[in-house]
């Protein structure tokens, strides 16, 4: 039977029945979930009581039940789920429920999630700054995995929160909890139910265990069987998520992770003079697919248009470059940008005439216009990133013997520069870089990575002469400078 609202919640559904363009009968749907699901309204109370709870609105965002602001503090629910002429008046309440307790667990685990990402920033910033002068790169692989999983946890405990709102709905409904009434109703609003092919009942997913009232346990730990169970059927599998309704969890939460990396790799940048070590990421190993997660939306910081790291899945040094595809209006230019200024003039770099590295590159460029799959712009675009790539590698790149055009495990052509400083007897070493997507990077890119490795080298050799001066010398006086 429907409870009496308590307090709190009374003074938020009020609210939002007072709110201007709601769907017709909206507030009194909200009402109707929260009292016949004693449940959701003790999580609600719970999540208000914490201040993470602050208002209910209506969403007219695409491919999403519902959403959780932090800023704000607003649980948002689709606009569609109160209107969907199709759903009765029980799954329609039976839906509210469920992305109410959802979102509601988002708010329970707000402030733990504004930790971890702060916790992701404040990590790759002091491998970057630790990196400044002593290292060409640093890999924020093992930074990023921890992020998302934690996203994983909070997502499956959410719709935990979420089930368990329903499970309670029915279990104060006449007649009491039914697990078959449970399955029956929840098979469409939750990947944890499967139904197989012919059956005439739904099934929990491996894993899920459900109490005498229908209820998950979790043991008050955030990391548990429970939630671990949940996070296999719901966030780990196939979803309808971003812009256009074509991604997984993990690319839905990409953006975020890049757009943070890049924001600090600009903001340790802007505090030194010395070369920033370049961004490692291993994007197959974080199973992220950088295009799904451009067309899900990437804020980057500032007035970037891109930003680019070495892509290092299955062992290899891709150079990729990730876009800013926020749908917000145009970032204003820096303020000390004179638009009138004249173009700089162009660049002394490595495929420059008398650079001391221009052999090498013109190396590369020899084998990648030699194989001829490629165009003239490609080739060049590949012969800059393959220097790039033996720069990052002191033991290819001071000993570099030749280049050649090898296939990778995939099957996908390799652009390998090699080594072998031991003669034919070896041991032999090599830089690999995946052809295809490196033929599609500028060169002035892969050029400016070298200028920059270059600088850094510098630096590095700058204070090993230096060290060496000041040390203890063996008969003569101590130098300083």
């Amino acid at each position: 039977m429907a409870e009496p609202l308590p307090p709190q919640l009374r003074t938020l559904v009020d609210e939002f029945a007072k709110q201007k363009g709601l769907p017709p009968n909206a507030a009194q749907d909200v009402e109707a979930s929260i009292a016949s699901s004693p449940y959701l309204a003790s999580v609600m109370v719970d999540a208000v009581n914490q201040k993470t709870l602050r208002r209910i609105g209506v969403s007219a965002e695409k491919h999403e039940g519902g959403h959780y602001d932090k800023e704000t503090g607003t649980i948002f629910v689709s606009a569609e789920t109160f209107t969907d002429k199709d759903a009765k008046l029980q799954t329609r309440i039976d839906n509210i429920t469920s992305t109410l307790g959802h979102e509601t667990g988002h708010a329970l685990t707000e402030k733990a999630r504004s930790a971890e990402i702060d916790r992701l920033s404040t990590a790759i910033e002091i491998k970057l700054t630790e990196g400044l002068g002593n290292a060409s790169k640093v890999d924020v692989t093992p930074e990023a995995r921890r992020y998302l999983d934690f996203t994983r946890n909070d997502e499956a405990l959410s719709e935990l929160i979420g089930m368990n709102s329903v499970a309670s709905r029915i279990a104060s409904q006449p007649g009491g909890y039914n697990e078959k009434e449970f399955l029956r109703r929840m098979d469409a609003s939750t990947g944890c139910i499967e139904r197989k092919e012919n059956a005439r009942h739904a099934e929990l997913a491996p894993g899920i265990k459900l109490s005498d009232h229908g209820f998950q346990f979790t043991g008050n730990r955030f990391k548990s069987p429970a939630v671990e169970a949940v996070a296999a059927c719901h966030y780990d599998q196939g979803a309808t998520l971003g812009r256009h309704g074509d991604s997984n969890y993990r690319n839905y939460y990409g953006p975020s992770v890049l757009a943070t990396i890049a924001s600090v790799h600009a903001d340790v940048a802007k505090g030194t003079t010395q070369a920033v070590p370049e961004a490692h990421i291993d994007l197959k190993g974080l199973k992220l697919d950088l295009a799904q997660i451009e067309r899900n939306g990437v804020d980057l910081p500032g007035t970037s248009k891109s930003f680019s790291f070495t892509d290092i899945s299955d062992g290899k040094l891709a150079w990729k470059t990730v876009n800013d595809t926020s749908t917000g209006g145009p970032k204003p230019a820096p303020k000390d940008v004179d638009i009138e200024a004249p173009a700089a003039p162009t660049a002394f770099r490595a495929d420059s005439a008398g650079h001391p590295d221009q052999p090498t590159f013109e190396m590369f460029h020899r084998a990648a216009q030699a194989d001829g799959r490629w165009t003239q712009t490609e080739a060049r675009n590949l012969a800059a990133a393959g220097l790039a790539a033996v720069k990052a590698d002191p033991t290819v790149g001071q000993n570099l013997s030749g280049v050649i055009i090898g296939k990778g495990a995939d099957g996908a052509p390799n652009l390998i520069g090699y080594a072998s400083p031991h003669g034919p007897a070896g041991p032999h070493h090599h830089v690999a870089v995946e052809a295809n997507g490196a033929a599609q990077i500028p060169a002035e890119k892969s050029l400016d990575r070298v200028e920059q490795l270059n600088q850094q080298q510098a630096q590095q050799q700058a204070q090993t002469q230096t060290q060496a001066m000041d040390g203890p010398s063996q008969g003569g006086p101590k130098m300083t400078l």
